[in-house]
């Protein structure tokens, strides 16, 4: 009878402890990105024992759902960024708990709503977190319209060049380096293909262009064209050409300061299937 009663015992515990929440507030502090891009967000997330690895946090839209990265800036807050663009105006934000043995979904966030509508989705253990997620909420939606003059700033003075342009010019101008759409070439090194754009290299003669404010994605997906890849390609191919631009060796991690070199078409050769080089690259990105 003691053995039953102890059982019994610990199985209510058990399921207990499976249906207690541990999330205690979740809401976006601010949207760092527009429809038709790639996802960027930081967070805001309370739990119990302030312990994110337990959690995860998926992007949920028409076409499939992609796992996002994240980043502890503090103990409450979080960076979230991922690679696919959202298209889908009706995306969500869906958070994941592991509790026990299996993960729940503990939370939906529409990304692209009214403040208010964001603020009713937002869940809170009182009446001054329900505060903080409407500021939050409203915050969001400064963001997103202060967002549009810098993206239309951006896309002017990063048009879009066709791989014809990476010829190299033969006048005359000293003996300066002669700088093209992505590369650097000097004047005094001829091109040993005729027709053709020039090869790329992992030396100091050819660098990418690189603001510090960029995601790999955004670098590879302006070059991937050019180098007749798929922008995991271009991704992965980069990252083998700059060991030492990556934190840690870690693809996810791109130094704000690092001069990345061209990949050789060595590099570029290794990676001529869309599916294989994704399956590659988030294999990279989860560290195995």
């Amino acid at each position: 009878m003691a053995n039953i009663v102890k059982s019994l015992g610990l199985f209510i515990l058990v399921c207990s402890a499976s249906s207690m929440a541990q999330v205690s507030h979740v809401s976006i502090n601010n949207m760092m990105f527009e429809l038709g891009t790639y996802p960027k967000m930081r967070l805001n997330v309370i739990t119990d024992n302030q312990d994110i690895t337990r959690l995860e946090f998926v992007l949920r839209q028409s076409s499939g759902e992609e796992k996002l990265m994240a980043q502890e800036l503090n103990r409450f807050l979080v960076l979230l960024t991922g690679v696919e663009d959202v298209k889908d105006p009706k995306a969500q934000l869906v958070v994941r708990e592991y509790r026990v043995d299996r993960w729940y979904e503990v939370k939906k966030i529409p990304l692209f709503v009214e403040p208010s509508a964001v603020a009713s989705h937002t869940t809170s253990v009182d009446s001054t977190k329900i505060s903080q997620g409407v500021k939050s909420a409203e915050l969001s939606s400064e963001v997103r319209l202060n967002k549009v003059d810098i993206v239309a700033t951006e896309a002017k003075s990063l048009p879009a060049v066709s791989s014809s342009n990476l010829t190299p010019i033969t006048k005359s101008m000293g003996s300066e380096s002669i700088v093209t759409t992505g590369f650097i070439f000097s004047k005094d090194e001829p091109d040993q293909e005729t027709g053709n754009a020039p090869k790329m290299m992992p030396t100091k003669e050819c660098l990418l262009n690189y603001d510090s404010s960029e995601t790999l994605w955004r670098v590879a997906n302006r070059y991937a064209n050019e180098w007749n890849v798929s922008v995991y390609g271009a991704m992965l191919a980069i990252y083998d050409a700059n060991p030492k631009a990556f934190a840690k060796n870690k693809i996810s991690a791109l130094r704000g300061d690092a001069a990345l070199y061209c990949p050789s078409t060595d590099l570029l050769a290794q990676y001529p299937d869309a599916k294989e080089a994704k399956a590659i690259f988030e294999a990279k990105q989860a560290g195995k």
